[in-house]
């Protein structure tokens, strides 16, 4: 550690209590995906952009702060604004930012909140520090991360508003640089029936059935679900080579069910059948390939079964990267991971999607830091976040815009 790296990493011990003290205030404001009301929150961020100096705009209420100049790279930092709903089953105010011991509660306060702090701080510490960068530092605090980054990640990258070399993204497990990602594809089949007297009409094989009979659309649903859970068992058979972080245990595909909605009362035939499926695949399997092959198992369904009135759709469809763990950037990173915690960390792989992908596509070299712990419970009830992984994160991000722009 060299003595400007030392200087930096007490600034941010100096400055806890107002990271903390600020996590608190974004976890207060609602920020909820649906509905999607960003412009309090929005508003916050920016001002406290405002505050440190640091040269702010706010884009469809993405907001972006950058320092420095046009004499080096550009290095991008990311968090998003945006969570989950809350559900039910909390047993803390999901929007207290209640402290008890060593946590911070709250709804966002692992899953992004965190990394917004942690990303502004970081700055902030870098500017007390009074050094002269050698590049520019964007700072993003994005929205609809949580609904595929539409107009959030995706539209200040696609369409430029925005623009770098590299990119540090937040939303990710703690401890270790994440360079490697699986791929996901959310899709939905619907599928149409006939509604009728489930008893007088019901949906049997000729001969049992006339032209006032039922067509049940839970039960043609039936046959693609096997078909998703055969896909699973293939799944099984292939391990990712790349390593996991301690508390993700999943080495495989997973096929998961995560909406079904059907039928209409107990003695009716079903007219309708809606599943939502989200598929997660590790860096090895080709996402392409798996679209491809559920796609034709429809397509033989059809033609086999002329009753069969089906609509399949896919909404998210992201390919698994790589990011090089032997470029500048990447050394860099491990250097910061070195510093704080003392010892060689290696880059570990992540499965669910984050906005890296808009960044990577776009040639933006990318690499995930974050909070998250199993424990966490994000995306769930009583979501936390430990004190002390949010003021490591803060001091990866400064030293990694250090050393990267100097």
């Amino acid at each position: 550690m060299d003595n400007i790296e030392k200087v930096i990493l007490e600034k941010i011990e100096g400055m806890k209590d107002e990271i903390i003290q600020f996590l608190q205030e974004l976890i207060r404001i609602p920020s909820e995906v649906p509905p999607g009301k960003y412009r309090e929150i929005s508003k916050f961020v920016a001002s406290k952009l405002k505050e440190f100096e640091i040269s702010t705009k706010v884009k469809r209420n993405n907001v972006i702060g950058e320092i420095g100049n046009e004499n080096g790279p550009t290095l991008i930092f990311n968090a998003h604004l945006d969570t989950v709903a809350t559900y039910d089953g909390w047993t803390k105010d999901p929007y207290g930012g209640e402290i008890i011991r060593n946590k911070i509660y709250g709804r966002g306060a692992a899953d992004d909140k965190a990394c917004v702090a942690a990303e502004i701080f970081a700055t902030k510490a870098l500017l007390d520090t009074g050094i002269d960068i050698n590049g520019r530092l964007t700072i993003t605090a994005v929205i609809n991360e949580e609904i595929g980054g539409l107009l959030g990640a995706e539209y200040l990258v696609n369409d430029e508003v925005i623009k770098g070399d590299a990119c540090l993204l937040g939303d990710a497990p703690c401890d270790y640089p994440i360079a490697f990602r699986g791929g996901t594809m959310q899709i939905s089949f619907n599928i149409q029936g006939i509604r009728r007297h489930a008893q007088a009409y019901p949906d049997l094989p000729p001969p049992n059935r006339n032209k006032y009979s039922g067509i049940n659309a839970i039960a043609k649903m039936v046959e693609i679900m096997n078909f998703l859970m055969e896909l699973q068992e293939e799944f099984q058979k292939i391990e990712t080579k790349y390593p996991l972080p301690p508390d993700l245990p999943s080495r495989i595909g997973s096929v998961n069910f995560t909406i079904i909605n059907g039928g209409n009362s107990v003695n009716t035939t079903p007219s309708n059948c809606l599943l939502h499926c989200l598929i997660s695949v590790i860096p090895e399997i080709d996402l392409e390939n798996i679209k491809k092959k559920i796609l034709n198992f429809v397509e033989e369904l059809k033609r086999k079964d002329p009753n069969l009135n089906i609509i399949v759709q896919i909404p998210a469809f992201i390919k698994p990267q790589i990011t090089d763990t032997n470029s500048i950037f990447a050394k860099i990173v491990k250097k910061a991971f070195k510093v704080v915690f003392n010892e060689d960390r290696n880059f570990k792989t992540f499965i669910p999607t984050t906005d890296a992908h808009f960044f990577q596509e776009k040639g933006i070299e990318t690499i995930l830091i974050g909070p998250f712990r199993g424990e966490n419970n994000y995306h769930a009830q009583d979501e936390f976040v430990y004190i002390e992984d949010v003021i490591n994160v803060t001091k990866i991000y400064a030293l990694t815009a250090l050393n990267y722009l100097r």
